[in-house]
């Protein structure tokens, strides 16, 4: 009777030991939404139609522009519709000059604008330049386009970002800058402490500032490059996706002994899976990141880039963690950056016990100074006009605006440079 007995209770035992067994090596997969969407945005789906918003600034400011025919401004003026069209089968454009108010005008009336310096002298619209009231009409689903000299004070930036970032960034809609400098021949005003002076220069900046979202703006700006005057490396296009496409690379240290790569559970080049053994903690791994950047955007600092994890658990195949959480699971220990590649390594540290770990990793750029603007912005930018003076024909504040919509559209949306998915099984 005895022998039956604990032949009995030995039978339990490894039961027992079996069931633990089996219900740690055969969890269940934590089911994960693979996607690199907040990285590059969604892919371009181009419409033959467009409704097109033209604003031009009619201030007294801008008279000096409409000195003949045939300037780059002039020549700009023409382009714009004939952008459109290119770009798209049909553009249903609408024309509009402002400063003190907005006033829809015809094509003629538009066009007029090249060399009749009456179309800046309208009582209340000439007398102030409020760049903001344009901003209220921007829509994603539409494109506008304000063509201007951007000369702002500092009052005038501020509100003129405030009004973008709650308009613009919060409703996903990018904003885009072309500079082309041309001829002017006329009245500079608003630079403080100094009283309006007369300019005659051949290259003095003006700019279309556009909006829509970020695949309009970019197939907008492409059809005005087919124009010589139009220069690709002077523009910009501020929105969340600086990163067109990425692929990565993710292997264990050799020092790291606790971890082995296992097959892929995803054919994508983002998503990587490895065993780690029950009683390992740490572990490191060697990270490489071949990037195709948007031509337009802002370039990122690798040395201002933070490592951004989230993480979802699975330790009992009848409770499932609904949503991942932030975690300090995983550090950068060395990153650097040769043109459009980083290398580096990340370090992990689990001290959980078994079970399957998902993580799901972001570079991601630092809102305050993570981002650069190219250097055009700065050689047609001032802080200080000075009359009779190289910097009399430059504009004052650009580089202030552009640094400006930077920030506030990262404190929008995050930018993320590239992600990683980790899987890590622990038995």
């Amino acid at each position: 009777m005895k022998l039956k007995l604990d032949f009995h209770r030995k039978s339990f035992f490894f039961l027992a030991v079996a069931f633990i067994f089996y219900g740690c090596t055969n969890l269940p997969k934590i089911k994960m939404y693979y996607s690199d969407k907040d990285v590059v945005g969604q892919p371009y789906k181009k419409s033959d139609h467009i409704n097109m918003d033209v604003y031009i600034d009619a201030t007294t400011s801008m008279e000096g522009f409409a000195v003949n025919a045939s300037s780059q401004y002039s020549q700009f003026l023409d382009q714009v519709e004939a952008s459109g069209l290119y770009a798209w089968k049909n553009a249903n454009i609408k024309y509009f000059k402002f400063g003190t108010k907005i006033k829809p005008i015809d094509r003629t009336e538009f066009l007029s604008a090249k060399n009749t310096q009456q179309f800046y002298r309208e009582k209340g619209i000439f007398e102030d330049t409020y760049i903001d009231s344009v901003v209220k009409n921007t829509d994603p689903g539409r494109l506008s386009v304000l063509i201007t000299d951007l000369f702002q004070t500092d009052g005038d930036v501020n509100t003129m970002v405030d009004k973008i970032k709650q308009k613009c960034f919060a409703n996903n809609v990018a904003v885009g800058i072309i500079g082309i400098k041309t001829n002017f021949d006329g009245w500079v005003y608003d630079v403080p402490g100094i009283k309006p002076y007369k300019l005659k220069t051949t290259d003095r900046p003006f700019y279309a500032v556009v909006f829509g979202n970020n695949n309009n703006l970019s197939a907008f700006f492409e059809a005005l490059e087919t124009r010589p005057f139009v220069n690709p490396n002077q523009e910009i296009i501020v929105s969340r996706y600086i990163i067109q496409s990425f692929s990565e690379s993710l292997t264990k240290t050799r020092d790291s002994r606790y971890v082995n790569k296992k097959a892929s559970t995803s054919e994508l080049p983002y998503v990587f899976d490895f065993s780690m053994k029950k009683d390992g903690k740490d572990a490191k791994f060697n990270f490489t990141v071949d990037l195709k950047r948007r031509k337009r955007s802002p370039d990122f600092l690798v040395d201002h880039l933070s490592l951004v994890t989230y993480k979802k658990s699975l330790t009992n195949s009848k409770v499932m963690q609904k949503d991942s959480v932030l975690t300090n699971d995983f550090k950068i220990d060395s990153i650097e950056r040769k043109g459009d590649k980083i290398t580096g390594v990340i370090s992990l540290h689990n001290e959980d016990g078994s079970g399957n770990y998902s993580y799901i990793l972001y570079l991601e750029a630092n809102p305050l100074n993570g981002l650069e603007s190219p250097k055009w912005i700065n050689d047609f930018s001032t802080e200080s006009p000075v009359p009779n003076s190289p910097s009399a024909a430059k504009t004052f504040n650009l580089d202030k605006l552009v640094n400006m919509l930077m920030i506030a559209n990262a404190s929008i949306s995050p930018t993320y440079v590239a992600k990683f998915y980790i899987n890590i099984y622990k038995r």
